[in-house]
């Protein structure tokens, strides 16, 4: 005999919620923060772009480490987070609630939650200065590229367009790591 696992009460309301773009979209104000990464996990997943770029662009906490979900990501839902980033970058105030300081594309956390909040001890995911509610931050960018796997596809190039085109707005970081050949 074989057990599913049944889902929680909180997956559940996430996938109803998600089955509504626009009923999630407009819940991200009065969503609770510890509900922020699962929701923008499964979204982006799902590849739920409106979704996605609403929660960047609300995004309560520092940093978004999107390099733990890069595995997952595709042209379009990668693209959610760039018009997002966008959006925030070409507003003089800031929606209330975002808080986000960091887009970071490293792949230097076992789980998206776990970066979100900072466990492991970075200067991405310093908190923000509650005197600067709503104010505009320059955003940073952190880009992580092993150079055995540098290779430029249409999608890298694409991105590598995006980041040059805004390297006088926004702080652009890149961490090359080495093949690891001997």
């Amino acid at each position: 005999m074989s057990f599913e696992a049944v889902p929680t009460l909180q997956q559940l309301a996430m996938q109803r919620l998600l089955a509504d773009e626009d009923l999630a979209i407009s819940a991200l104000e009065e969503l609770p923060i510890m509900l922020f990464p699962p929701l923008f996990e499964e979204a982006f997943i799902e590849r739920q772009t409106k979704v996605v770029k609403a929660m960047v662009v609300s995004w309560p906490f520092p940093c978004l480490p999107l390099g733990a979900l890069m595995c997952q990501a595709k042209v379009d839902n990668f693209q959610a987070v760039l018009d997002g980033m966008d959006w925030l970058n070409n507003q003089n105030v800031w929606p209330r609630r975002c808080r986000l300081q960091v887009l970071s594309l490293q792949d230097v956390y076992d789980d998206f939650w776990e970066g979100c909040v900072g466990k492991k001890s970075t200067q991405w995911t310093k908190p923000v200065d509650a005197t600067t509610e709503g104010k505009k931050h320059q955003l940073k960018v952190v880009v992580e590229y092993s150079l055995m796997y540098l290779t430029l596809t249409d999608y890298n190039s694409a991105f590598m367009l995006w980041l040059i085109q805004r390297r006088d707005t926004m702080w652009i970081y890149f961490v090359l790591c080495g093949s690891g050949i001997k």
